[in-house]
C-alpha cells in the first residue's frame, strides 16, 4: 500500500509541477484566479505528500501555501521579489519530489534552507504589515513586579505608568490609573500593554532600576485574531529566532476550546509563550489554562 501511495503522489505531481511553471508564468498580472490556481495546487501536494508519508515536501509545500494565502488575503503585494521568490520555491518543491523518484534519503537541494528563510520572512513581514500597517510601530508587553513590603507600590505603579506613556502610546493596564490613583488597587505586580517604535531592551532599562521593582518582564505581542493555529506558530516561530520573547494577545471572541485550540495553548506553554487578553473573561479561562499546563 505505502509503494501504491507513493506512485500515485509521483504520477500526481509532475502533473501538478507541470501546472505549477505554466501558473508561474502569470504571476505578474497579479490576477486573483492565478494565484487561487497556485494556491490550490501547494495545498494538494502537500496534502498528498503528508498522505505518502513525505514530511519534508509536505512542509515546504505547507510554507508555500501560507505565503500564497498571504497574498490571496491582500497581506502580501505581488512585486518582483515576491514572483521570483515562488519561482525559486517552485524549483525546491520540484527538485524535492525529483529526489524522492531518485530515491535518494532525506535529500534537499543546496538552496532549500535559504528559500525556507525568505518565505518565512516574508510572511512574517506581511503578518506584521497586516496587523499594524506600520512595520515600525510594535505592541509590547510589560509585566512589573512590585515590592509587596512597600507601602508605596499603588504610587510607584502610577509613576511607572507615566514613564511608559512618555515613551509610546499606552493601550492596556491592570490596574488602570483610575484604579492606581484612587487606593482602590494596591497591586503586587503590573500588566502593560504600550505601543510605539522601540524596543524591548529600552522598556527594560527604564523601568527595572526603579525602587520597588522586583522584576520586570518585556515580551514581543502578537494578537491572535483568527484560528490558523499552524500559521501563528510559524510566524512566532520566526520572531523566537530574532530573540523576540513572545506574549499571545488573543482578541475577544477568537478563542474556542476545540481540539486545535487546546494542542496551539499547549505547544505555546510548553514554549514559554504568555497568555494574554483584555477581555476579562477570556483572560481568566486563560489564567486557568496556564495554572494546569494543559498537554
Amino acid at each position: 500500500m505505502e509503494i501504491d501511495l507513493l506512485r500515485e503522489f509521483l504520477n500526481e505531481a509532475h502533473e501538478q509541477l507541470d501546472m505549477l511553471e505554466q501558473l508561474f508564468l502569470k504571476l505578474e498580472e497579479s490576477d486573483n484566479r492565478t494565484i487561487d490556481a497556485i494556491f490550490r495546487i501547494a495545498h494538494t501536494l502537500k496534502g498528498s505528500a503528508a498522505c505518502a508519508g513525505l514530511k519534508d515536501v509536505a512542509e515546504f509545500a505547507h510554507k508555500m501555501e501560507t505565503l500564497l494565502d498571504s497574498i490571496r488575503k491582500g497581506e502580501v503585494v505581488i512585486s518582483e521579489s515576491v514572483c521570483n521568490l515562488l519561482l525559486q520555491s517552485g524549483d525546491v518543491l520540484r527538485a524535492l519530489i525529483h529526489g524522492v523518484e531518485e530515491g535518494l534519503e532525506n535529500y534537499v537541494p543546496p538552496e532549500y534552507s535559504t528559500i525556507v528563510n525568505e518565505l518565512e520572512r516574508t510572511f512574517a513581514r506581511s503578518f506584521i504589515s497586516a496587523r499594524d500597517n506600520d512595520s515600525a510601530c510594535v505592541k509590547l508587553f510589560v509585566r512589573v513586579g512590585l515590592d509587596r513590603s512597600s507601602e508605596m507600590r499603588a504610587a510607584r505603579g502610577f509613576v511607572i505608568l507615566k514613564r511608559l506613556e512618555d515613551m509610546g502610546r499606552l493601550k492596556f493596564s491592570r490596574p488602570s490609573e483610575n484604579e492606581l490613583l484612587s487606593g482602590q488597587v494596591v497591586p503586587d505586580a503590573m500588566l502593560v500593554v504600550v505601543e510605539g517604535d522601540m524596543e524591548d531592551q529600552d522598556l527594560y532599562e527604564c523601568i527595572a532600576g526603579y525602587p520597588d521593582v522586583t522584576d520586570v518582564d518585556v515580551r514581543y505581542m502578537v494578537e491572535v485574531r483568527e484560528t490558523d493555529w499552524t500559521r501563528y506558530k510559524e510566524y512566532v516561530s520566526v520572531l523566537e529566532s530574532k530573540g523576540k520573547r513572545i506574549v499571545l494577545d488573543f482578541v475577544p471572541g477568537t478563542l474556542k476550546l476545540d481540539g486545535g485550540a487546546l494542542r496551539f495553548l499547549g505547544e505555546a506553554l510548553r514554549r514559554g509563550w504568555l497568555l494574554h487578553s483584555n477581555d476579562d473573561l477570556t483572560y481568566r479561562v486563560l489564567s486557568r489554562i496556564a495554572l494546569k499546563q494543559v498537554g
